[in-house]
């Protein structure tokens, strides 16, 4: 089986306009929304492989209908990406998708910047989980960072260090936001053909791939 960690932190595909949204606290669902993440879903929902793939949502990233309507729970299980109040995200995350939730992550802010835009303290680099949070770590898996490898080796050499973690029954972790971008201070992404090659997709999802458009017109 294929395991996938999918930690969804921002809601665009431009991570400039993810950004600006978050730091002005704005959950409101504008063009382009999740638009990553419906490729990443459709991508699993076509894929022959046996897939489990575990979705985390920040407050800023909750699933619309569209995106839920495509997360069968067959294969797709929704989880919690803790930004900054465990209690409140997680009672939020299941009046939205009604489903039962079972494991969490939490949000990293390694930079200063990071910290301010999600309104953190400047010495918190993560958000503490109170005692007795009723959730599952999902850090006690062992993962390889997918979207990690593919900016660092080859499409071929990411795709074998990928199926070798496979076997060894370890999760791939993978963000939407660089399914087709790079990263140059995130050594992250792009891994679309990596993940392609992995699931199989046979059907090509080009068409899908999002355009460099200006700010406004990010689709």
């Amino acid at each position: 089986m294929i395991k996938l960690r999918i930690d969804v932190d921002y809601p665009y595909p431009s991570r400039l306009k993810s950004f600006i949204y978050t730091a002005l606290n704005s959950k409101k669902q504008r063009k382009g929304y999740l638009k990553n993440s419906k490729i990443i879903a459709k991508m699993i929902n076509e894929s022959p492989k046996e897939i489990r793939a575990y979705w985390f949502f920040t407050p800023f990233t909750v699933p619309n209908q569209e995106l839920l309507g495509m997360l069968n729970p067959d294969r797709h299980e929704v989880a919690l990406h803790i930004a900054t109040k465990p209690y409140e995200e997680l009672e939020h995350l299941e009046k939205v998708t009604k489903r039962k939730v079972n494991y969490y992550t939490v949000h990293g802010t390694a930079r200063l910047l990071a910290r301010v835009i999600w309104r953190r303290k400047l010495n918190q680099a993560v958000v503490p989980i109170p005692t007795g949070f009723p959730l599952q770590s999902f850090y006690v898996y062992p993962t390889l960072g997918l979207d990690f490898i593919a900016h660092t080796c080859s499409v071929e050499a990411a795709i074998r260090q990928a199926e070798e973690s496979i076997a060894k029954g370890e999760v791939l972790h993978i963000h939407p936001e660089w399914l087709f971008q790079r990263g140059t201070f995130n050594h992250r992404g792009p891994y679309y053909e990596v993940l392609k090659e992995i699931l199989q997709v046979d059907k090509d999802l080009e068409a899908l791939v999002i355009k460099k458009k200006s700010f406004f017109q990010n689709s």
